[in-house]
């Protein structure tokens, strides 16, 4: 990610249930970081699907990012940010606290 943050990110994850997916992620960051998230969703326009790139994008990063305080679960089905069912990777949260 180049202009979503590592900071910015474990805000948002803190904000969230135990268990979490990436389309939550997605969708705090969006609200909270608006400017950021464009720009960054902007990162993948020269893609046939810039939306779904930046969510698989966004659900690497995660993954690595926050390797020792999360984990994976699970594929779940949740809506995503164009308002379709689509499966995105569910975490669990190993501490209360992310940084």
């Amino acid at each position: 990610m180049r202009h979503i943050t590592h900071a910015m990110a474990a805000t948002v994850i803190n904000t969230l249930p135990s268990r979490f997916d990436t389309h939550l992620v997605e969708k705090r960051l969006f609200r909270l970081h608006t400017v950021d998230f464009a720009n960054e969703l902007l990162e993948f326009q020269s893609t046939s699907d810039p939306l779904h790139q930046f969510s698989a994008a966004l659900g690497k990063w995660i993954d690595s990012e926050f390797r020792e305080q999360i984990r994976q679960t699970q594929k779940v089905l949740t809506e995503n940010m164009g308002g379709e069912q689509s499966q995105n990777q569910e975490w669990e949260k190993l501490s209360t606290q992310i940084t």
